[in-house]
């Protein structure tokens, strides 16, 4: 609803083409010192910190009024550094939490929960911007990321932080699923696989060791 969005407000059709990309590219150079962030502190603080900064551009975007170029340019850059290193840290915390052999149902049904949203948002904000104007977009995004944020501090109240050593690597991710649930399931599977195929080549290596020195 971006493009929506701009062409509302006035924007020419090559400003409104920038105003859709830059938010994309912003998210995928904050996804480097995000994802550093969160393998140091507690994913789940830093996606509140996320959505909080999330939520301070919706408010800009909501009440500021803004009409000069550069800085509803500048919103949508800090928009998509925040909204689209989300999923990502959302994914790390998700894997890291998940339990052995849950890897293939944690990889399909995240892109599930993913695709539902990416549906249902942007019809609630058609209609909010049908009915209330165009800058109503930013409040329906502002929403989400309020119950976001209470969700996140509701774990960290109720759950303990996990273990940096129990904690995995953070993986830059795409900004959107480019593939179906399936196929990460399948991709998944044959990771466990590999490595259970690697586990049992080690302990036979191991073995014949042993029967060499007999």
């Amino acid at each position: 609803m971006a493009a929506v969005y701009a062409a509302r407000i006035g924007l020419k059709l090559s400003d409104i083409a920038l105003f859709a990309s830059i938010p994309i590219l912003a998210g995928a150079a904050a996804q480097i010192p995000i994802g550093i962030a969160s393998d140091k502190l507690d994913r789940r603080r830093v996606l509140v910190g996320i959505a909080v900064c999330a939520l301070v551009v919706d408010a800009l975007f909501l009440f500021g009024g803004l009409t000069n170029l550069w800085a509803v340019m500048t919103l949508a850059g800090l928009f998509g550094a925040t909204v689209y290193a989300m999923y990502p840290v959302i994914v790390a915390h998700a894997t890291d939490h998940a339990a052995t052999g849950t890897y293939i149902q944690v990889s399909g049904g995240l892109p599930l929960v993913y695709g539902i949203g990416s549906i249902l948002g942007p019809t609630v904000a058609g209609f909010a911007m049908s009915e209330f104007g165009e800058a109503s977009l930013f409040m329906v995004t502002g929403t989400a990321h309020i119950l976001l944020i209470i969700f996140a501090l509701a774990r960290l109240i109720l759950a303990p932080a996990l273990a940096p050593e129990d904690k995995g690597s953070f993986q830059v991710s795409p900004l959107a699923p480019v593939s179906t649930p399936e196929t990460a399931a399948f991709a998944a599977d044959q990771a466990e696989l590999n490595a259970d195929r690697s586990e049992a080549a080690v302990l036979a290596s191991g073995n014949q060791k042993h029967q060499d020195m007999d």
